[in-house]
């Protein structure tokens, strides 16, 4: 881990955990885990099904609130807020989904326009940003559709849109790509790495996907059983030899164990499917 200045950091996660029983009645979830990421930076975390890596993702806005430890946002101790101070803290940090998560009885403009809305801003100020919004992902032209008309690259797009409307800090992507095909991954792709080049925001994206990773990433967590086990800079696109991550990728093969044990998983347990890495489609 980086010797960063708390002043640069723009997320900072001291020894949180949040664990949870699944129906095998196992207790899984996150493990005291640490990791910093600085201003500016996009970072990827990786791992198999059922890493904890959506659930760390998640601790980031306390939509799951840890058990123990502490999450920092651009200097804010968001788990020692009141729920007041927390509402107002989560309208800088925007989140994508997989599933796009929009409205579909709203136009696409409302849905850039709703968590605007919600905080109370402006009405003059909200068409402004739903307007510069639209134009940055490329869909100004699709404002009055409603969302039931959109294909799914362009569905992800209003949801990248609404995510950057407020102007957040802190941009939380959990597997924005999974639910679309290669040539539209790409796409989406150079417009997160578009909105980190132009508005500055810190991206903390969620992928089973190694190229997703390989491709916009400067850094990237690799997580296993509830614990980030590694941090690499990869801004170069490349994966350090003897690495755990190199290791798992020279495993399993450039199309990913789509139905292998993880390097974790007892014997009993590789009938579980997972899913990580290079997807043949996109390598």
């Amino acid at each position: 881990m980086p010797n960063t200045p708390s002043s640069t950091l723009a997320i900072e996660l001291r020894a949180v955990s949040r664990r949870f029983a699944d129906p095998g009645g196992r207790t899984v979830g996150v493990h005291p885990t640490s990791l910093i990421v600085p201003q500016g930076e996009i970072h990827g975390i990786i791992g198999f099904s059922g890493a904890g890596k959506s659930t760390l993702l998640r601790l980031v806005n306390l939509l799951e609130r840890p058990d123990a430890g502490e999450v920092i946002v651009h200097g804010n101790t968001l788990t020692r807020l009141s729920a007041a101070g927390l509402r107002q803290a989560r309208h800088r940090i925007g989140m994508i989904f997989q599933h796009f998560n929009l409205l579909h009885n709203l136009t696409v403009a409302d849905n850039v326009a709703l968590p605007m809305r919600i905080a109370g801003a402006d009405p003059a100020h909200i068409r402004e940003r739903v307007q510069v919004c639209l134009d940055f992902v490329g869909l100004a032209e699709k404002a009055d559709v409603y969302p039931g008309r959109l294909s799914g690259g362009q569905k992800q797009r209003v949801a990248i849109a609404r995510a950057l409307a407020p102007e957040p800090h802190v941009l939380l992507a959990d597997e924005p790509t999974s639910a679309l095909d290669p040539r539209t991954t790409l796409d989406l792709l150079g417009v997160l790495a578009d909105a980190n080049r132009r508005f500055g925001v810190t991206i903390l994206l969620v992928s089973h996907e190694m190229e997703v990773i390989r491709r916009l990433c400067h850094r990237v967590s690799v997580m296993e059983g509830g614990h980030i086990v590694e941090q690499l800079d990869i801004a170069d696109g490349r994966i350090p030899e003897g690495s755990q991550l190199a290791s798992w990728l020279s495993d399993f093969g450039a199309v990913g164990p789509a139905a292998s044990p993880s390097p974790a998983t007892r014997p009993d347990e590789a009938a579980t499917p997972h899913h990580f890495a290079l997807e043949a489609a996109h390598a």
